[in-house]
């Protein structure tokens, strides 16, 4: 996909800052919103603190 289809979103969550690139599909299955926040919980199992 050529990067001139994208839309690039960014959002500041806390200290975190979020910079997404959005390629839109006629035929996708999962909302935009499903897909972000699946990628924030993947991203919070793959860095989770060590708990004492």
């Amino acid at each position: 996909m050529a990067d001139e289809n994208a839309v690039f979103l960014t959002r500041h969550i806390g200290k975190t800052t979020y910079k997404v690139r959005v390629y839109l599909s006629e035929t996708a299955e999962e909302t935009m919103e499903d897909k972000i926040l699946r990628l924030i919980r993947n991203d919070g199992l793959a860095n989770q603190p060590e708990c004492g």
